[in-house]
């Protein structure tokens, strides 16, 4: 089994920003990657390693494992943080930030519209501060969600974070050490509460921390939505070039 070594998958990354203004393009990027996961192929290692983008496992409430992945990539300033788009092959989707589950599409029953920070002391007009932190073991904070349909806005809910060790994500294709964390989300005004769960890689030299495996429900008594990075994109530092790994190597970890 391969150790876990940082590989920089910003292949669709760096053609989606070569494409930005032309839609015409990028909707047959987009029809491409489709074909890619609408292929009746079996979800093996094998299959995974040949695919050029990232990639994500995603079971919802302990199914079956669907493939989805990553179609667009949108940097927010504000937040200096990335925005990742994960598609299915029926074109569900989930937007990602920090590792965090912001928006879905084409989930059954609910779906997440928005999540954000929220300020308790902004003004009525301007209520969020939009930073979703990545998780940590020493973190208090306040978030509000939206749901559809239904129009289900506006609800906010504690946020409180705890370290429970480091454990250590295991797949077919690469291991890695990561800081379990725990964050346990409270909705005063329902009665309710849910734990996510984060698996946060250390930081090296050359890369971030990131969210490598997560467990999310999307409100209370809502889908559980676990993510497994098994491609993962990497956010580089400023002076590193985000680069394709070569998966021919047997030191590459996917």
């Amino acid at each position: 089994m391969r150790s876990f070594f940082y590989p920089l998958y910003s292949l669709f990354f760096i053609l989606v920003l070569a494409l930005t203004g032309c839609s015409a393009n990028f909707k047959s990027s987009l029809d491409s990657a489709k074909a890619v996961i609408g292929l009746n192929n079996a979800i093996t290692p094998e299959y995974i390693t040949s695919l050029p983008y990232a990639s994500t496992l995603v079971t919802v409430n302990d199914t079956r494992p669907l493939l989805l992945i990553l179609t667009f990539v949108d940097y927010n300033p504000t937040t200096q943080a990335y925005r990742l788009t994960w598609l299915s092959k029926d074109s569900g989707s989930i937007v990602t930030e920090n590792g965090r589950i912001i928006q879905t599409v084409g989930f059954t029953s609910d779906n997440l519209e928005a999540l954000a920070s929220f300020a308790g002391n902004s003004s009525l007009s301007d209520p969020f501060i939009n930073t979703l932190p990545k998780p940590s073991s020493t973190m208090s904070w306040t978030v509000r969600y939206d749901w559809a349909p239904g129009y289900r806005y506006g609800f906010t809910a504690q946020v409180t974070s705890r370290s429970l060790g480091i454990d250590t994500v295991i797949t077919e294709l690469w291991r890695q050490d990561a800081e379990q964390i725990a964050e346990t989300v409270t909705f005063n005004n329902l009665d309710a509460h849910f734990t996510n769960l984060f698996w946060l890689t250390p930081a090296t030299p050359t890369v971030r921390p990131f969210v490598v495996k997560s467990i999310q429900y999307l409100g209370p008594n809502m889908d559980k939505v676990e993510m497994l990075m098994v491609k993962p994109f990497i956010e580089p530092f400023n002076n590193v070039t985000a680069t394709t790994p070569d998966t021919d190597n047997e030191d590459s970890p996917l």
